[in-house]
């Protein structure tokens, strides 16, 4: 019963890996969709988003099935309602994906505006984020996993100051508001994303520690 078990969860595993790999394709599909003011490649994001929510679905139907079949305890059964957790995560961040790639279309309708903020630079530590969460549930690697919350102190950061340059620029060309606005909800979707991996991160330090750290200050 427990190799039939174990072959289950790895299973499960592949299959919330693949999940996290589309999100984090409609991550970076999402934002260059936004450098370069590609209308199809947000589409594209948009349209993907079902493949993710077929898959939630899956995932979330597999591990009641797991419960429900093996009534498992201590590791599997943290495991199993990690997976849930996580699973629900990385929708979440697909979900992100597809409001930054609308934005995207969005913008589309008004003129370019200047850069306030190096967006570029943002995503790379927020893409660094998202696939150091699911490598550390691959290697149950639980420093890695709780190091993600000083990371994400960062991504706050940058928010701050792009929300303050952007208040500038709009002070001075007021003309542009509809379109600060939408970056203004961009770069808010971008800074969700950076929590969700966080989230991930934290369930993922629950699974190997036995520890709560969710709410808890930054050691």
């Amino acid at each position: 019963m427990q190799h039939y078990l174990e072959s289950e969860l790895k299973a499960l595993q592949h299959q919330l890996l693949k999940m996290g790999g589309i999100a984090e394709n409609m991550l970076r599909d999402a934002v260059q969709s936004v450098l370069n003011r590609d209308g199809e490649l947000a589409q594209r994001v948009i349209v993907v988003d079902d493949t993710v929510d077929k898959l939630e679905n899956e995932i979330e139907a597999q591990c009641i099935q797991l419960i429900a079949r093996h009534q498992p305890v201590a590791f599997e059964l943290r495991y199993l309602t990690m997976t849930m957790k996580i699973n629900r995560n990385i929708e979440r961040m697909a979900d992100k994906c597809v409001s930054i790639a609308r934005r995207t279309i969005e913008l589309l309708e008004y003129p370019p505006l200047q850069p306030f903020v190096d967006l570029q630079s943002v995503t790379r530590l927020i893409q660094g984020m998202v696939k150091d969460s699911l490598d550390a549930l691959v290697n149950r690697n639980a420093e890695l996993a709780r190091e993600l919350r000083a990371r994400d102190s960062k991504v706050n950061t940058f928010y701050e100051q792009m929300y303050r340059d952007l208040c500038s620029l709009l002070s001075d060309q007021p003309q542009h508001i509809q379109s600060g606005l939408c970056h203004l909800l961009i770069f808010r979707h971008l800074e969700r994303v950076g929590d969700l991996a966080v989230n991930i991160g934290e369930e993922v330090y629950y699974l190997v520690e036995g520890e709560v750290i969710r709410h808890t200050e930054i050691a």
